[in-house]
């Protein structure tokens, strides 16, 4: 088996890729006639991404046996949460002008953002109470808490759906619905 701090190392950097990409492509202005979009799209989708291989740590750790895995479900959450910031400050920047008011007035009136922005509130508390101490102080309410996982995967697979419903592209929505029905039907046959 590899090492778990190299292991933790190369998944840290891989994770940091997409965002550096995103970066060059900026500096070069390579995002396409509608830069806001394409970086609204690429931070959704990578927000999506890991997420979905946050939630397949789990099933990948008892199918290896390698019991260590588990200690990099922290820092992909992590990760997943900073895309899912940035994901969100591109929206609030681009779509509304960092004007709170409008955000939550197109919460109200399109649901694929009410979704997201659900989706992103309960992401908060895990981000927050991911760190060792908050697992000791909560005790075995750390895990209900995280279960909120599995809500906020089926609920940013339905926010992905019905963006893309909107522009007829249900091929990658469709991916993402099936990857995460197969890790949410592993880990609860995993549970049992």
């Amino acid at each position: 088996m590899i090492d778990i701090r190299s292991a933790w190392r190369l998944i840290w950097l891989l994770c940091a890729l997409p965002l550096a990409v995103l970066a060059g492509r900026l500096l070069t202005h390579d995002l396409g006639p509608n830069p806001q979009e394409a970086i609204l799209r690429y931070t959704g989708v990578w927000s999506l991404t890991l997420l979905l291989v946050t939630l397949g740590v789990t099933p990948l750790r008892q199918a290896l046996r390698w019991s260590e895995l588990g200690q990099l479900r922290r820092m992909l959450g992590l990760w997943t949460f900073v895309y899912a910031c940035v994901h969100l400050l591109s929206f609030w920047a681009f779509e509304h002008e960092f004007n709170v008011v409008a955000v939550l007035k197109d919460g109200l009136k399109r649901p694929f953002v009410t979704l997201g922005l659900l989706s992103f509130a309960m992401l908060i508390p895990l981000a927050l109470t991911s760190h060792r101490a908050a697992v000791r102080w909560l005790g075995p309410n750390w895990k209900r808490l995280h279960r909120l996982i599995y809500l906020i995967a089926v609920l940013s697979c339905i926010h992905f759906f019905l963006h893309r419903a909107g522009k007829n592209n249900f091929v990658d929505p469709a991916w993402a619905a099936a990857v995460t029905t197969l890790l949410l039907g592993l880990r609860a046959y995993l549970r049992r």
